[in-house]
Parts: C-alpha cells; sequence; structure tokens
C-alpha cells in the first residue's frame, strides 16, 4: 500500500483531484490532496514510526469500538475539567460558509501554492487510507485504527471520503451531510470526541460546530 505522488500546479489540483476520484472505481489507485513538499514529506515521516502494515491496521480497526473509545476519551477529560454543558453553547442559527477544500492553499494568506502534491494508494474504500499512510498516533491525533473506525462510520452514514491528507490536517468530501440540527449536533460530538482542536482551537462551542456540519459538503481536521 505504499503510496506515490503526482506533482502539479497549485491551480490545477482540486480539478485534477477529482479526474481522478471519477477514475478510481476503475483504478483502484485512490486520490488524495497532499499539499506542497514540506507536507508529503512529514505524512512519509510520521510513518516510518509505524511498524504495523496497513493490512494489520486494517484488521485492528475492525475490533475497535467507538462507544468504548469515546467513553475513555471523556473520562480522561473530564480529569481535567471538562464540562459538556459549558462546551455545548448555544445555536448560532445558519452559517452560510460551509467550507471547501484548502491544502493546495496557503493556510494564512489563502494564496495557491505554485505547486502540489496529489497522492494515490491502492487502497479497497476511501476510509482504509489512514491505515495506508499509518497515520496518526502522535499529540492528540487518533491511531490509526481508531481513525480507520471513525471513517468507516462517517462513510457509512454519510458519504464522507478522506480527500485530503497533510501533516496534521484530514479533509472529507461528504455526499449525504447531515440535513437537521439533531442529526448536525450527533455528528458534532462525535467529531469532538474524535478531533478536540477543531472546537477548543477553532470554532469554539459544539453548537457552533454542528451549524457547519449542517448540510456542508466538506469537513475539516486539525490537531495541533
Amino acid at each position: 500500500m505504499t503510496f506515490t505522488t503526482i506533482k502539479v500546479p497549485g491551480a490545477e489540483a482540486v480539478e485534477q483531484l477529482n479526474a481522478l476520484r471519477d477514475q478510481y472505481p476503475q483504478t483502484g489507485q485512490y486520490p488524495f490532496l497532499i499539499g506542497p513538499d514540506e507536507e508529503r514529506q512529514r505524512i512519509t515521516e510520521a510513518a516510518e514510526f509505524n511498524q504495523e502494515s496497513p493490512e494489520e491496521i486494517i484488521l485492528a480497526s475492525q475490533k475497535v469500538n467507538l462507544d468504548e473509545w469515546v467513553a475513555e476519551r471523556r473520562a480522561e477529560l473530564e480529569e481535567y475539567g471538562f464540562s459538556a454543558d459549558e462546551m455545548l453553547g448555544a445555536w448560532p442559527g445558519d452559517i452560510i460558509e460551509k467550507g471547501s477544500l484548502s491544502l493546495h492553499k496557503n493556510v494564512l494568506s489563502g494564496r495557491i501554492h505554485p505547486e502540489v502534491f496529489l497522492g494515490q494508494v491502492q487502497i479497497e474504500s476511501p476510509w482504509q487510507l489512514p491505515a495506508a499512510l499509518k497515520y496518526g498516533g502522535w499529540n492528540d491525533c487518533p491511531e490509526p485504527e481508531v481513525q480507520c473506525a471513525f471513517h468507516q462510520k462517517w462513510y457509512s452514514e454519510f458519504g464522507a471520503e478522506i480527500c485530503g491528507v497533510a501533516g496534521d490536517v484530514i479533509e472529507c468530501t461528504v455526499e449525504r451531510p447531515p440535513q437537521d440540527q439533531e442529526s448536525a449536533l450527533r455528528l458534532a460530538w462525535e467529531q469532538y470526541w474524535y478531533c478536540a482542536d477543531i472546537v477548543d482551537q477553532g470554532c469554539e462551542t459544539i453548537n457552533n460546530l454542528a451549524a457547519t456540519l449542517l448540510k456542508s459538503p466538506y469537513w475539516f481536521f486539525w490537531w495541533d
């Protein structure tokens, strides 16, 4: 499952990514956006510290009980004073901006990089990408098998597919996003346990996150 890369102009990255995604059912080569060369190096180097094979990670992911994992995660946070009521916040109303793919852009200026990399890897389903990349298990980022377990669940429920992976970012396209406030709020809690930084260092409350997820075709995850 070693991934290969191709260098493309940043301005053409999304178009070429989508073209390769259309070809995936025939080629079996799953494409994903990486970003500039420094991000390609980061995900390559991080994988070298994990001695498990992608196949072993995929098998391990099938044994992950996400309810138990979330309960353990919540218990850890509660030791540091976590309060669900304080984290919930108030519903902000409709949010127009629903996000977009961003790994081909400079995070600070928003300018498109002159050149970026696309990756391709032979996998049977998009949720297996963290296993192929051995992605996770550093800082607060879940282990690769937990990554796969969450993304398999979201692939099944929402048609969510990982479309971009950088050193500390995962981006997804979403075919069937939540269509009502209750579903969006339930998903927001799941995403918080998976990636607390998108709230703690981002939108600040669960309700704010839920509002961005409502009918949104894109998801964004980032670990500090």
